[in-house]
């Protein structure tokens, strides 16, 4: 049996229509949805270069007190890789312009509280706290393990949404360098700081 050509050719509206939607309302519809993704995405670029200045910044807390020199060797392998970080989050929000990493997505309740945790920190690790250096070190390297599990767990979610191969490719990337940074230093805390290796 021979099908009319103007049967064909109406069909994909029938069935649009059947679903309760216009062609242009489907596309409309599929675009909020991308940008929607592309909205989240980006909130977790923004946290993850927030994050990237701090863990830059690290390197300063080898000027508080005396550290042991295999400590001094892992905090300044971590900010080295923070500052690494931050300048290709710049350089991927200028070669994508779908991505922004200047979003502030944090409630102001949990920035004041991030910002309380910090100054409490930084008094904790004045020189005149009268901190032991394993004390210090202890403390310094417990907080970084939390960092850094938080960050290469970011990067994992974000690359599972994230649909551009080159951006995907990259948050793995991050992901497999948080992995390994995570690993120093859990192995350090294990070896110098633990009674029972917590990491196996």
């Amino acid at each position: 049996m021979h099908t009319p050509r103007w049967y064909v050719a109406v069909l994909p509206a029938l069935a649009a229509l059947a679903a309760g939607c216009h062609p242009a309302e489907a596309d409309h519809d599929k675009a909020a949805a991308q940008g929607a993704q592309r909205q989240m995405l980006s909130e977790g670029y923004s946290l993850l270069y927030t994050d990237a200045t701090k863990i830059d910044r690290l390197k300063l807390a080898l000027y508080v007190k005396a550290e042991s020199e295999e400590f001094n060797a892992v905090i300044t392998e971590i900010s080295r890789y923070g500052d690494t970080l931050e300048k290709d989050l710049e350089r991927v929000a200028r070669d994508y312009p779908g991505v922004r990493i200047d979003l502030h997505p944090l409630p102001e309740m949990e920035t004041r509280k991030r910002s309380a945790l910090g100054r409490d920190r930084a008094r904790r690790f004045a020189p005149l706290s009268g901190r032991s250096r394993l004390e210090y070190e202890r403390t310094m390297l417990i907080g970084l393990a939390g960092a850094l599990d938080h960050e290469r767990h970011l990067c994992r979610v974000m690359a599972e949404e994230e649909s551009d191969a080159g951006l995907k490719a990259f948050l793995q990337a991050s992901e497999k360098r948080f992995d390994e940074l995570y690993e120093r230093v859990m192995n350090l805390l294990n070896r110098e700081h633990f009674k029972d290796n917590t990491n196996s």
